[in-house]
């Protein structure tokens, strides 16, 4: 529907009244935001003063700034659902959402593959599939909710699998297959996203990331490596290694043959790694990789000879051979050497998709404009074949682990895809024919067959070419038309493909284009990628951004007026610095769980290790040469009173300490700069929920999402009449 204003300007009534309603602008009241009162702090930064005036939303726990979030959320909700065409559109966002036959992605063991699935029966089931008959492993009477499960990992024997429970940490449990029953331990976990596992090879034990310490308020810290034996007490488990660091980003994984257990210890969004290994008979621990200055990720061994995929002397990746006997750099041995695809690595958000060895063969992940393969080596590091997968999408597991599943002893890989048009499937892969068959494919009422993706390129400022996914609905004429959402995000060496989302799904099926800029600081062309656009790199990013947005402008895939920047976490930062460095290129702005206060997000993260691993990323105020980075780009503080900028909806939550206060003083920046502007700058809250989710504890992701794309067709006056009509 074409959203009506309700007061226009008094000298075009008569011209309109002659029928030209569509020729001219209309009006806007400008929204009445609850009040919000300035409280100005002046920090000084290496000799220069730094003022904020809304200092007193930083604290997210006082009644004060809770009542005025609530304000905030009530005034957001009124001005979606006040249009008449709100219930529509919401029924229309339910039908699109509505996904059936998901799956996590499978493991195989003991001749078995493990997976949890959506089920009639409930929301989450875990099932084993044996030659080709699946069975669910609690019937009709789970013991525990089974979408708690959040990581479960078998037992090399497929007697035992280990889940990690989600609360507030994320506890283990032991599930004994045959009788479908959880055993009586608990083991306190973490909740840093090193939730890793590793069993022994004889199935008898497994070792996974404890804490030593617990304080009054439940909070844990202390991290460090303990042994489980099943079906003992968890104040039984021994500590068999203490790590340097805080422990949030410990990896682990057993030998082959069970005399070793390496170790990879990552600080932070830092890919670079110290590799230990254990002696598992004696636990004596040895340092193998002793300095953090490049990535190394354990594929497998053979007695003494530890392979490792690395990006050391190789930005685009290789894979060695080091004989822990004689493990000085200068005996390592190249096995496969650095190709002209880069390797897909280590990345601290979503979608990490990692070699591994399976079929007794090294399977590589590589990626080359947005395009997906696999590299099938032999073990003298001779290329065998090259798999080219599905693109278009994202290869995700749960919590950051690995996107590809195998097991050395196995010609069968599988892993998960999503895509734009695709919610959930399962490939597998044979590494030797190079077949790829869906294990499972998730069924939804949205129909991929109507659309096209493409990859196109910009011009950045400096004349790097940047990629650009289009997804959008066959026969889109380029008349500039339509509406695009161009999605970012540009960190921690990720490469943010098009995923199945409800905001995203909804447009396209509304005529909308959906795009993502895929800038450096994220991983799309490998680590040099990343690290040309982190720390005092990151305006490369932002300028990266800019020229993904002029394009689709420039060849008319929509104006300016039309195109809606959005970006989530990490990726809020370059939608924020294009709205205070290039407001007139777009017309709306979508920022969900954001940072948009550079200047002093390293002082309010320093006390939460969940979003402090940023810090060496972006760089930091105390360093001198870093303030003088982020001062020129962070977005809150660049904000004028003199421009009115386009409409802004921030989503965010209570829980997501402290970022949240981010999207707070943004918003609250905005609807007291200019008052003359009459564009909407609305929060939008998420009570209760997690970090870059959609739900909360009083709205469903149904209600987010509608009232996400309710705000912009309100706020840039969308069409959507024949569309809700059908």
């Amino acid at each position: 529907m074409k959203y009506k204003r309700s007061i226009l300007e008094k000298g075009l009534i008569l011209i309109l009244s002659l029928g030209c309603f569509s020729c001219y602008p209309q009006k806007k009241e400008r929204l009445k935001y609850p009040v919000t009162v300035k409280e100005v702090e002046t920090k000084t930064y290496h000799g220069e003063e730094i003022t904020d005036e809304f200092s007193w939303l930083v604290d997210a726990t006082t009644s004060k700034t809770k009542k005025w979030a609530s304000d905030q959320d009530t005034l957001m909700r009124s001005y979606t659902r006040s249009w008449s065409e709100y219930n529509k559109l919401k029924n229309k966002v339910q039908t699109l959402l509505t996904v059936s036959g998901r799956s996590e992605l499978p493991m195989i063991a003991g001749g078995k593959t493990f997976y949890l699935k959506d089920s009639e029966k409930r929301t989450w089931d875990l099932y084993i599939k044996e030659n080709d008959e699946e069975r669910s492993v609690f019937g009709d009477t789970p013991p525990i909710n089974p979408r708690a499960f959040y990581f479960h990992l078998p037992s090399p024997d497929g007697k035992y699998v280990a889940m990690a429970v989600a609360g507030q940490y994320f506890d283990w449990k032991v599930l004994d297959v045959e009788t479908g029953k959880l055993l009586n331990e608990t083991l306190p976990g973490n909740n840093l996203g090193g939730t890793r596992l590793a069993w022994s090879r004889d199935s008898k034990s497994f070792y996974y990331i404890g804490n030593t310490k617990t304080a009054e308020d439940g909070s844990r810290s202390g991290y460090v490596v303990k042994r489980h034996i099943p079906g003992q007490p968890a104040t039984e488990d021994k500590v068999v290694f203490t790590p340097g660091s805080d422990g949030s980003k410990l990896e682990l994984a057993v030998c082959r043959g069970g005399d070793y257990l390496v170790i990879a210890e990552r600080e932070g969004a830092a890919t670079a790694s110290k590799i230990h290994y254990m002696i598992t008979k004696s636990d004596k621990v040895v340092p193998l990789i002793s300095d953090a200055t490049a990535s190394f990720i354990f594929l497998g061994n053979d007695g003494k000879n530890f392979y490792f995929q690395t990006d050391h002397n190789a930005p685009k990746g290789r894979v060695i051979s080091i004989n822990i006997d004689r493990s000085a750099s200068s005996n390592w041995r190249e096995l496969i050497p650095e190709q002209q695809k880069p390797v897909m690595g280590y990345q601290s958000a979503g979608g990490t998709f990692l070699p591994l060895m399976a079929g007794n063969k090294f399977v590589i992940p590589y990626q080359e404009n947005l395009k997906q393969y696999l590299g099938v080596f032999n073990l003298s590091g001779k290329r065998e074949k090259e798999i080219e997968l599905p693109s278009g999408g994202l290869y995700f597991n749960t919590n950051g682990l690995n996107a590809l599943s195998g097991i050395r002893d196995s010609n069968k890989v599988l892993t998960r895809f999503i895509g734009i048009t695709e919610p959930n499937t399962i490939l597998e892969i044979d590494i030797v024919s190079g077949e790829i068959r869906p294990f499972s494919r998730a069924n939804t009422n949205f129909d991929a067959s109507q659309y096209v993706s493409e990859i196109v390129f910009s011009s950045s400022k400096d004349g790097t070419k940047i990629p650009i996914s289009l997804t959008y609905k066959k026969g889109l004429k380029k008349n500039g038309k339509a509406p695009l959402i161009m999605q970012v995000y540009g960190a921690i060496a990720f490469t943010n493909y098009p995923y199945f989302q409800g905001d995203y799904i909804t447009w396209l099926e509304m005529g909308g284009i959906h795009g993502v800029a895929h800038i450096r600081g994220g991983g799309a062309l490998g680590s040099g990628w990343h690290q040309s656009g982190i720390a005092r790199n990151k305006q490369n990013g932002i300028d990266d951004y800019i020229s993904a947005i002029e394009y689709v402008s420039k060849e008319k895939y929509a104006s300016p007026d039309k195109i809606v920047i959005n970006g989530v976490s990490a990726g809020a930062i370059p939608v924020a610095a294009v709205l205070t460095q290039k407001p007139e290129i777009v017309g709306a702005a979508v920022l969900h769980y954001g940072m948009m206060d550079m200047v002093s997000y390293a002082e309010t993260f320093s006390d939460d290790a969940n979003h402090a691993y940023m810090i060496p990323e972006l760089g930091t105020a105390s360093n001198k040469d870093d303030f003088e980075v982020l001062k020129q780009y962070s977005p809150y503080q660049k904000l004028t009173k003199e421009t009115c900028y386009p409409p802004v909806l921030a989503l965010t939550s209570d829980a997501d300490t402290p970022l949240d206060t981010d999207s707070y003083r943004f918003i609250a920046a905005l609807q007291n700069l200019n008052p003359k502007c009459t564009n909407e700058y609305l929060l939008q809250m998420a009570w209760g929920s997690m970090h870059s989710s959609f739900g909360s504890q009083t709205h469903s992701p149904i209600d987010t999402f509608t009232d996400e794309i309710a705000f912009l067709i309100k706020s840039l006056n969308l069409n959507v009449d024949d569309w809700l009509a059908n």
